[in-house]
Parts: structure tokens; sequence; C-alpha cells
């Protein structure tokens, strides 16, 4: 089982510090060749039943449930990046409603360019309601979130070990890792992110507005190495 002191790979806690304020080197292509990449690519596309299940919450229990009623009515309209460091606003660029398959289908989420590893934070309030691992979305975590969004985290490299259905989360917790699994196997290492109400997507780009501030990202790093 990796662990975050594994992932650290041992470095000082002051080390540590430094790296988290500063950016990350992105295994990044640039936007051409991502969107040529892209374009006949699989990438993003989920079997209906696993998306099907995540989004109505079926087989969630009832103690589940309950957690679920907890959270706030309304939605977080402005969300900070969920990837703690390394990838900034102007590294954002919209990818929701592209072509995927040659043409065949729309994207339904936004991919965020990271480096493989790269920690995957809550951008908000949130439940876990369904984790596993798909042919097509590789890794994944559905989280239940304010205003009854649900978001989706796909094609993870790892699952942070304490991430499991009903864990509650407060924004900047760690959920997992960047990476390239599933049918993004074989590409560029982003995480490919979806806001659905209901089970109608829609674009995270106009509601992803912040970043985490150095004094978030101290206090979820600290949490990360307890």
């Amino acid at each position: 089982m990796k662990t975050t002191l594994i992932r650290l790979g041992g470095a000082s806690f002051i080390l540590s510090l430094i790296i988290i304020s500063s950016p990350l080197p992105a295994e990044a292509q640039s936007r051409s060749s991502w969107y040529s990449y892209m374009r006949n690519s699989q990438e993003g596309s989920i079997q209906d039943s696993e998306r099907e299940s995540a989004v109505s919450r079926r087989g969630v229990s009832s103690s589940v449930r309950r957690k679920i009623d907890k959270l706030d009515d309304d939605a977080v309209e402005k969300l900070p990046i969920p990837i703690l460091a390394g990838v900034r606003l102007t590294d954002l660029f919209k990818n929701f409603g592209d072509p995927r398959d040659g043409g065949d289908r729309s994207h339904e989420g936004l991919d965020i360019m990271a480096a493989k590893g790269a920690y995957l934070v809550s951008p908000t309030e949130a439940v876990v309601i369904r984790t596993g691992t798909g042919s097509s979305a590789g890794k994944y975590v559905y989280t239940a979130n304010p205003g009854g969004e649900t978001f989706a985290y796909m094609h993870l490299d790892d699952i942070a070990d304490n991430i499991k259905v009903g864990s509650e989360l407060k924004s900047g917790d760690l959920i997992g890792y960047v990476g390239n699994t599933g049918n993004a196997s074989g590409g560029p290492a982003h995480l490919h992110f979806e806001i659905r109400e209901g089970r109608e997507a829609t674009d995270p780009f106009p509601r992803l507005t912040q970043e985490f501030s150095l004094k978030d990202r101290l206090a979820a790093f600290e949490q990360i190495i307890k």
C-alpha cells in the first residue's frame, strides 16, 4: 500500500513546504497537441452503469445519506482548483463539450493537466459516495457536494488510503493523486473532473475561479503528513 511518507520520498518537512508553495513541473503538452491527442481519444468515457449508480446514489446506506443531508443546500459557485499545488488558474483551458472518439461524443468533464502524483483535494465540504476502478474511468472517486451536486474525479494514479464510502471531507482534504489510469492510459497525466446536477453534466471551467491560498495549502499539507 502506498503511504503518504513513501510519496514524500523522504523529503524534509521544510523542503516539502517549499515544494507545495511553488508550481510543480507538469507533464504538459501544448494546448494544440493536447486537442489533437484528445480528439480521437476515448478519455472521459465511462460506462453508463458506473455513472448512473454514482449520480443516482443507488445503494448508498442510510447512514451515508444522513451525512449527505447535512451538506449545505446551496452549491458553492466559486471553486478552488482541486489540485493542491502545481496548477494555476492560467493553466486551465476550456475543454468541456470538446469532441471525443473522433466526434462521436462530447467531453462531459474538464481535463486539468497536472504532474502525475499531484495531490487531488476536495474543493468543498463533501461526502464520498463511490470509489473504485473502472476500465474507462480508471481509479475514481465520486462525492456528494453542497447544493445536491455530484463531483467526479477520474483517471487517478491512486486513491488516498483513508478515502472510502461515507468519508466526510472538508475543503482541502486529500482525495487521491493525479494519474492516467483507465482509458487515459498511455496519455498525459491529468484529472478528469465532472460536476453533475442530477444526471446532467455542467461545465466546471467558469466556476474554477480560485487557487488554494498558501495558508490553506500549508494546513492541508500538515493534515496530509498526519
